[in-house]
């Protein structure tokens, strides 16, 4: 049975900021910055979502090799941008041209969706059990909204936690630091994995 009344169209954020996959990456840096966000859903001209791309892809890209370096992991849309990262993308985007790159050549065509009718708690399960921060929502192949930690603990806190009818806040809690633990860990690898580079 379903934990929630609640379901994705109810909870998500449909203003959604997409690119294409011929977009220049310079203009999809100005696009980051102009909205504040870490990445963007990658749809083609029939609407359909292709992939997803964020700051991460940009600063593993290797102008000399016209490749990325491949040393994040498919989630890094889904996830908060730390703070290593900001600094990162900030000195990139101010010093790499990036030529005729565009998104399709740094995108991941890795996506991790959830159904508009999709229930709050099916949502909380995908972001568990994937780590994520946040989820597309597609309907027909189209992104129609994006669904984030916050958008769940804030349908929680506007409702009761007595009846076995929700889920409790308590989950919904553990859920968060389940995620930020996860993502510390990672990025403590990351860190590890360049020291080991720098030493060589």
């Amino acid at each position: 049975m379903s934990t929630y009344k609640f379901v994705a169209k109810d909870l998500m954020t449909e203003k959604v900021v997409c690119v294409h996959p011929d977009t220049p990456i310079h203009t999809l840096i100005k696009i980051l910055i102009k909205n504040h966000i870490n990445g963007a859903p990658v749809v083609g001209k029939d609407g359909k979502l292709v992939g997803v791309v964020s700051k991460t892809d940009i600063v593993e890209y290797d102008e000399k090799t016209s490749k990325k370096r491949g040393l994040s992991n498919k989630k890094s849309f889904y996830s908060d941008t730390n703070g290593k990262l900001k600094k990162a993308f900030d000195k990139i985007s101010k010093a790499k041209g990036f030529g005729k790159t565009v998104v399709k050549e740094i995108m991941t065509s890795h996506v991790i969706t959830a159904r508009a009718d999709d229930t709050i708690d099916r949502l909380a399960k995908i972001m568990h059990d994937k780590k994520i921060h946040r989820i597309i929502i597609q309907d027909n192949g189209r992104v129609v909204g994006v669904v984030s930690t916050l958008d769940i603990l804030n349908a929680v806190s506007t409702m009761g936690y007595g009846s076995s009818a929700f889920v409790t806040e308590e989950a919904i809690l553990d859920l968060q630091e389940r995620l930020e633990a996860a993502e510390k860990s990672i990025q403590s690898l990351r860190d590890i994995l360049s020291k080991i580079r720098g030493e060589k």
